[in-house]
């Protein structure tokens, strides 16, 4: 007797996709626009790196539409998965920040003054900022010779940690369009400069690609 086809493996990795982005984005909206600004790079970097580490064996741990759009180019995420992922991204950012709203205001605390980014700084940071963390996840999960490593996790939460200490004064430290919308609806930043986050953060994405193919050559 033929036995019916799973098909719960595909919505399981969504789920995953959507929880993984919210509890980065709430993090992130509720330490940047709480009192607690100053370590926000620290906490964001260490609930990535608990979400790689949790989720990384059901989705892969993207969390990221540029990661997922730079995953795809190089041929490790099934095109029929692409948009998904992305819709599940942008709706777990999308609820996490409405929350992180409700919470703050709940405490009484003044809403922020949103930044209005400044735009030219504000696209490089961003450029450099998701060029380096998606060539680095790249490089540690879709490279035959780093496949099976252990450490894929804890280099990615710094890394982050680290692109979000040097570049968030700039443009707000997103690196992510998910969680450029997010703190865009917080107040973090200015909803006259959301453009700047899809469009440097995507471009980023597609360059990284490019990057670790060249650097890793054709029997990546």
């Amino acid at each position: 007797m033929a036995t019916k086809p799973d098909n719960t493996g595909a919505f399981r990795k969504y789920v995953v996709e959507f929880l993984g982005t919210f509890f980065l984005v709430i993090t992130i909206c509720m330490m940047e626009a709480g009192s607690m600004g100053q370590f926000a790079p620290i906490a964001t970097g260490g609930m990535l790196l608990a979400l790689m580490y949790s989720g990384f064996h059901i989705s892969g741990g993207h969390f990221n539409p540029a990661v997922s759009l730079a995953t795809y180019l190089r041929g490790k995420l099934n095109s029929g998965d692409l948009l998904p992922y992305i819709v599940s991204q942008f709706i777990g950012g999308t609820l996490a920040a409405m929350l992180a709203g409700f919470l703050l205001n709940s405490t009484g605390a003044a809403a922020p003054s949103p930044k209005v980014l400044d735009i030219v700084p504000s696209l490089i940071a961003e450029l450099l900022g998701t060029i380096l963390f998606v060539y680095v996840f790249l490089n540690l999960t879709t490279i035959k010779k780093t496949a099976g490593n252990i450490y894929y996790g804890v280099a990615l939460g710094f890394t982050f940690m680290a692109v979000m200490f040097a570049f968030s004064d700039i443009s707000g430290g997103a690196f992510n369009p998910a969680i450029g919308l997010g703190i865009t609806m917080a107040n973090i930043t200015s909803w006259e400069t959301i453009w700047v986050f899809p469009l440097a953060n995507f471009v980023g994405g597609v360059l990284a690609a490019f990057l670790s193919q060249f650097v890793n050559g054709p029997e990546a």
